[in-house]
């Protein structure tokens, strides 16, 4: 009879970080709080409010690029719909 004790010793390997705009994550938490006035309900997420949203991010970090801001509206965006309550 061969037992599965291998199995038990495997030791977790490390992940590895994929993500390479770690800026943008450490960004999450304030840009959520400051976008959720704005894009918390979801029957107020609409065209106009997207770009207001962007442009709030733009003047609280300058030094992102349009393509990060528009990143992380997409991701503060999902996180609303996908939490509960959100």
């Amino acid at each position: 009879m061969e037992t599965h004790s291998s199995a038990r010793e495997r030791v977790p390997e490390k992940r590895i970080e994929r993500r390479r705009k770690l800026l943008l994550r450490e960004r999450f938490d304030a840009a959520e709080t400051l976008l959720r006035p704005l894009l918390g309900k979801p029957e107020s997420q609409n065209g106009a409010a997207f770009f207001k949203a962007m442009n709030r991010l733009h003047t609280a970090y300058p030094d992102l690029t349009p393509s990060d801001i528009e990143a992380l509206v997409a991701a503060v965006v999902r996180s609303f719909q996908t939490r509960p309550g959100g």
